[in-house]
């Protein structure tokens, strides 16, 4: 949790009701099972973790969520429950782990594969976890499959506008082509070291829809993505679009964060 932000006594309520939940795993993944988005815990993420929090889960629809209470502990029970699930194995044997900036659109572009057996959903902007968490899978026998989303920066903005005014969850605009890069090249770097492990396997779409308008999720490859593809993430589009997201953002008020 940022250390400059001070929590309100209702916070920290709620803060404190949320740690209490952790303690207690068995009681914490009943009710993150009983989460639809989490198909029984068969989806892992730390957005949906965020919803251990009551105060968090109760917020009357459209109203902005208040990240604040379960900033660490969300993160900190999902990367748990992770571990834990890539160590009991069992008879599963693919574990798919998302990856695409904000708002890319990862669980409507990813619909129509071939269902895994786990699924870490979010970003994948960290390298260093994610080669932890890919080798801690492989070493347990999963066969890995990594599975990228490319997204448009400019759909991806009003993407992530109208899922705050939705959903009431929102990021900050400006990061968010830094966010998107920062991903990508993850994403580059995971597959120059997996591309020739055979129990690990990569998908990389490209998300073409919006709202309101079909759109097809286009196959696309690592050159599309590498430094002089038609797809990659430069540092001067990053500049660009966190500026144009500012103004996205000043005539969308409702997008920033509560707390």
């Amino acid at each position: 949790m940022p250390k400059s932000l001070h929590l309100s006594p209702e916070q920290l309520k709620a803060r404190r009701a949320f740690k209490l939940l952790l303690k207690d795993k068995v009681a914490a993944d009943s009710l993150y099972n009983n989460l639809p988005e989490s198909q029984s815990g068969h989806i892992i993420s730390t957005d949906l973790a965020r919803y251990l929090d009551t105060r968090y889960r109760h917020t009357p629809k459209g109203q902005p969520k208040d990240l604040l209470p379960g900033w660490d502990c969300a993160w900190r029970y999902a990367h748990d429950r992770l571990v834990r699930e890539i160590k009991d194995r069992g008879n599963r044997r693919v574990v798919r782990f998302m990856a695409g900036g904000w708002a890319a659109g990862k669980t409507h572009a990813l619909e129509h594969t071939k269902r895994s057996d786990l699924a870490w959903d979010g970003t994948l902007g960290d390298f260093p976890w994610t080669v932890q968490m890919v080798d801690l899978a492989l070493s347990q026998g999963w066969r890995v499959n990594i599975a990228y989303v490319y997204r448009d920066i400019e759909i991806a903005l009003y993407g992530a506008v109208e899922r705050a005014k939705k959903e009431g969850r929102s990021v900050p605009l400006d990061k968010l082509a830094s966010n998107h890069r920062l991903v990508q090249g993850t994403v580059l770097e995971l597959i120059r070291r997996y591309r020739t492990n055979p129990s690990v396997s990569f998908t990389l779409i490209h998300n073409t829809g919006v709202k309101g308008i079909k759109g097809k999720s286009l196959p696309i490859s690592y050159a599309d993505l590498a430094s002089n593809g038609p797809l990659h993430y430069t540092k001067k589009y990053e500049r660009y679009y966190g500026k144009a997201a500012l103004e996205i953002e000043n005539v969308n008020p409702a997008q920033k964060d509560c707390g």
